[in-house]
């Protein structure tokens, strides 16, 4: 509501002509029924409104306001004004009671200062609000919590959620604070399990982060990360959960975006002799599993140098030579399988393999360690219906046998992915030394495209979700305790 002083120069929010957009406007007067006029500062245009229905703006300091709770008026554009008053600043963090809200400044100069050991260091052992907003203050909050419930007997885990739009930074907030965790609970100088917790990041983003249009290390797939800690509260463990691989993205991406970037990696990474050993010696650009976008390299990122940092993490998280030549043959494979090419057979006996791609479905086949092509080739062009009497082989139309050979692609990059967490879970899972956990959901932000696919159903469903126990847990646990 208006004060009761003057009305002259007061200023409010009045909207914007976009969507989403608010512009700051000064009260010129006021009639005796309650109504305003409003000047817009910026484009001095006037406008009318119900005095009662103002929003008005807060007078902020010149650092702005740390914790937003604290702001005179609360509304939508007072809680932007401020963060984005802050941001001009390069205060990416800011605080709304317990939640720490991050602006994503997409430039590594001004955040890299905001993660130095000399400041990780003055958050340790600090209470939640003493220092200014930080998402080392989250985890620190987190590691209390379970402390203090050791002091008192009981097991207490904790779970931070990270949500947020898509490129918004959640997965590099999740890495902070795993950083930070790793290094509260050292053990001497070193500390072997949490290095392997931090290793087990690049894999991961290696075979389920993909470049979209807002983000260039966008996760396309959901983890919850439970960090384990023993008796002596040190790291003693980890365990990965993941969530809806985005396997649409396999075989198909967006004008602008990429696949999955180890598939880049790898064309740009493998040597002359390795590539030939698994019959890619093709440029980058031939396989349509990836050239289906005008998208092939990334700004500032060389493909080939992060294909020796995924494979450093591979060995970190304990992959014998074996299992990254079974990785590896797994992936040269899906390559090469969207790359056959079907004709349709004679007498209208549905589709089969070109006869100029039949080398590359014998390829495909012994890298899957399929003992005879011809059976790979009748699992891609035909079906088998088994009824209660008989059994009976389908052949499929042209369009069939593609969406065949898309599906094995897709099917197989899952099992793989799968595989790989369970080998991280393998070296990183301790259940016999873990006395508490404290765990980091890290989800796909939310989406909105002009076509949503049934993933994008999926992401937002589950944003909300959480977002619906988030507030519950949070605003009427409050509300309950006022009320008792």
């Amino acid at each position: 509501l208006l004060p009761p002083s003057t009305m002259d120069d007061t200023r409010a929010w009045v909207r914007g002509e976009v969507d989403g957009e608010w512009l700051e406007a000064r009260v010129v007067s006021r009639d005796a029924d309650g109504g305003a006029t409003l000047e817009t500062l910026s484009t001095k245009e006037q406008s009318t409104a119900k005095a009662e229905e103002l929003l008005l703006a807060n007078e902020l300091p010149e650092q702005g306001v740390e914790d937003m709770t604290r702001l005179n008026y609360l509304h939508e554009p007072a809680l932007l004004n401020n963060l984005r008053h802050r941001f001009a600043l390069d205060h990416i963090y800011t605080y709304t009671g317990k939640i720490c809200i991050a602006v994503n400044p997409f430039n590594w100069a001004v955040s890299k200062p905001l993660y130095a050991e000399s400041l990780l260091v003055k958050y340790r052992a600090k209470e939640f609000g003493q220092l200014p907003p930080h998402v080392y203050a989250i985890a620190e909050e987190g590691y209390q919590r379970i402390l203090a419930a050791s002091a008192l007997g009981k097991q207490d885990n904790q779970s931070i959620l990270v949500s947020g739009e898509s490129g918004a930074g959640k997965t590099e907030s999740v890495k902070v604070m795993m950083q930070y965790l790793a290094f509260v609970s050292k053990s001497g100088d070193t500390n072997r399990v949490a290095e392997q917790v931090l290793a087990s990041n690049p894999l991961l983003e290696a075979f389920g982060n993909a470049r979209t249009l807002r983000n260039n290390n966008s996760s396309r797939f959901g983890k919850f990360i439970e960090i384990q800690f023993n008796n002596a509260y040190r790291m003693a463990g980890a365990r990965i959960h993941v969530y809806l691989l985005e396997k649409s993205r396999v075989t198909q991406q967006s004008e602008g975006e990429r696949s999955y970037h180890i598939f880049y990696q790898l064309l740009a990474g493998l040597s002359p002799e390795e590539k030939a050993s698994l019959h890619l010696e093709e440029p980058a650009s031939a396989y349509s599993l990836i050239n289906g976008s005008s998208c092939m390299a990334i700004d500032g990122v060389d493909d080939a140098q992060e294909l020796t940092r995924t494979r450093g993490a591979m060995e970190a998280v304990g992959m014998s030579e074996a299992d990254k030549g079974d990785a590896t043959r797994c992936l040269a494979a899906v390559l090469l399988l969207a790359q056959l090419v079907f004709e349709q057979g004679e007498d209208d006996q549905g589709a089969s393999v070109a006869a100029a791609s039949l080398p590359t479905l014998g390829h495909v086949a012994g890298l899957l360690s399929a003992e005879v092509a011809d059976d790979l080739s009748g699992a891609l062009c035909k079906r088998r219906l088994v009824t209660r009497d008989d059994t009976i082989t389908v052949h499929l139309t042209l369009e069939q046998a593609r969406d065949s050979r898309d599906a094995l692609a897709k099917a197989l990059y899952g099992r793989l992915f799968g595989w790989l967490v369970a080998r991280c879970n393998d070296k990183l899972v301790d259940d016999r030394a873990a006395s508490a956990f404290i765990g980091i959901l890290d989800i796909f932000g939310f989406e909105a495209f002009k076509v949503n696919s049934f993933e994008q159903l999926c992401i937002n469903y589950a944003n909300e979700r959480l977002q619906q126990q988030f507030n519950w847990n949070v605003f009427k646990a409050e509300q309950a305790e006022y009320e008792a």
